[in-house]
């Protein structure tokens, strides 16, 4: 909103641990030049994560140009919080726009590929290239999300033009209730690009160990045809001993 990086805004409020932010606290938003390099203490560069991120698809929409992309983590370790920034550069290289967008769910396993979508409002009148980077991400507390959630019977309907209804379900094969359970579903073409995403809340949003619960998206692509479809699910783990 303000462009300015999570890295600045860390700095400028002595925060080395973006975790540790209570509901209600101010913090220092640093507008201007100055006050990035003058305000707060900084804090260590953190290390980038083993990221690769996809080749973009940009599309004009009425409320701004989209890039859209995946990250795929290529490393060990889970992630979470990850903010992927985009950067539109003129022919000399200089950056003409900026937007970040953090990944619609909150970690990042190894091996896994994760949509995201990035809004420029309102975008340069043109632009001749990109550079996309992954600007923030910590350690996830992968003991926290529950990992017994799978989606199965899912139905992929048509329901008018250019519009994707997709339903099924998700079940709790996990010894644990989840709750805060969400669905992702992502569209690609026959490139394998990323033309549509949404999330929904599954409902209910917490599922008892053996039970299941439903959840529907409509989504319109941003260009046809679509070609294939993908759905990742995300929940926290509610431990019985957990008061």
């Amino acid at each position: 909103q303000y462009g300015v990086t999570v890295q600045s805004i860390q700095e400028a409020n002595g925060i080395t641990d973006p975790r540790g932010l209570l509901v209600g606290q101010k913090i220092i938003i640093p507008t201007d030049p100055e006050a990035r390099l003058s305000a707060g203490t900084p804090t260590p560069e953190p290390t980038p994560p083993p990221v690769r991120i996809s080749p973009l698809l940009f599309s004009e929409q009425q409320d701004g140009l989209w890039a859209f992309g995946t990250v795929a983590l290529q490393g060990e370790e889970a992630v979470e919080g990850v903010v992927v920034q985009v950067d539109l550069l003129d022919d000399a290289g200089a950056v003409l726009r900026s937007s970040q967008a953090a990944l619609p769910l909150d970690v990042l396993w190894p091996g896994a590929e994760t949509p995201f979508a990035v809004r420029f409002s309102p975008p340069p009148p043109t632009f001749a290239r990109y550079q996309s980077q992954v600007v923030a991400a910590m350690p996830a507390n992968t003991g926290r999300y529950h990992t017994g959630l799978a989606v199965r019977n899912v139905l992929v309907q048509e329901a008018g033009e250019s519009l994707y209804v997709i339903s099924g379900e998700v079940v709790n094969a996990g010894p644990d209730a989840a709750t805060n359970v969400r669905v992702l579903v992502t569209l690609l073409d026959d490139s394998e690009q990323v033309v549509g995403l949404r999330r929904t809340p599954a409902s209910p949003a917490r599922i008892a160990p053996g039970q299941s619960a439903f959840f529907s998206i409509e989504i319109i692509p941003i260009r046809e045809p679509v070609s294939d479809y993908r759905y990742q699910v995300e929940g926290v783990r509610e431990r019985a001993t957990d008061e």
